[in-house]
């Protein structure tokens, strides 16, 4: 048809489509009905979509998306771990006999299942990489009572120092970086120091800062590491600089790492996370 009318193959769908021949997103009620059905009755479970497919007349794609308008499932909902691994096998099975659609074999990569969405994603064998994206990642850590990527715990790299991320682990390694390499900074502390707000009565009354720094010419800076801010932090550090407006705090977010990976910085600092 195309070709008869000198058109492309996307206009004269869409001219079928408003003339009302390929509307694929036309329901009657009798198929609204089977689709519910089907997806109640399966529960958790894989829906056989190729049957659905031939007993409603309509493609695959639109049947999964009209489900999901409908509110029966959604394209991050957590599958069972049968039905994880009864896909991971079938797709594995698949991928003896075919060649894989993205090449990704090719270069060494492998299939992993997000345990949180069941989505899969493919990564290089040696990668620590568990979640499909950084939000399942952080949303599974939320729910386990742990922010987001934080990584606690003591590295042995900086003598045996307990961080509570992995961020505020990296900065330090920063800081001996500077000192290293130039002599205006002297030494740093981690978390020394308290700070109370006795006017305060409700709300925030302390705060610590990450890290105390001492410079050579006798000047003393607090540095805070936020990887995920909240009001809470936000607070403190308002109240810490209206009631120690003598005190230098220095805030080291995002956009600072951003801008130390852009310059190539964190090549150069051994153990980097």
């Amino acid at each position: 048809m195309a070709e008869e009318f000198g058109m492309c193959g996307q206009s004269v769908w869409e001219r079928l489509k408003k003339l009302g021949f390929q509307d694929q997103d036309r329901w009657t009620e009798e198929q609204l009905i089977i689709l519910k059905n089907t997806y109640f009755l399966a529960g958790d479970g894989a829906v056989d979509l190729n049957k659905l497919e031939a007993e409603l007349g309509k493609f695959r794609s639109n049947i999964s998306r009209k489900a999901r308008k409908l509110g029966l499932t959604s394209r991050h909902r957590k599958k069972s771990e049968q039905v994880c691994r009864e896909i991971g096998q079938r797709t594995k099975d698949w991928l003896k006999n075919n060649p894989h659609p993205r090449g990704a074999y090719k270069v060494g990569k492998e299939i992993r299942i997000c345990p949180v969405c069941g989505m899969f994603f493919e990564v290089f064998p040696a990668s620590e990489q568990k979640y499909c994206s950084r939000e399942c990642g952080q949303n599974h850590r939320q729910a386990q009572g742990n922010q987001g990527y934080a990584k606690t715990g003591k590295r042995i790299d900086l003598d045996n120092q307990y961080f509570r991320s992995s961020w505020e682990a990296n900065y330090a390694r920063y800081l001996n970086f500077i000192i290293k390499n130039d002599k205006s900074m002297l030494r740093w502390e981690y978390e020394p120091q308290t700070f109370e707000f006795k006017k305060i009565k409700k709300g925030t009354r302390f705060y610590t800062p990450d890290f105390k720094i001492y410079f050579a010419s006798g000047a003393i800076e607090y540095h805070e590491v936020k990887g995920w801010d909240y009001p809470k932090g936000r607070t403190a550090r308002k109240r810490f600089l209206k009631y120690f407006p003598n005190l230098k705090l220095v805030l080291i977010d995002g956009e600072w790492f951003k801008a130390l990976k852009r310059q190539g910085v964190n090549k150069l600092i051994p153990n980097w996370e």
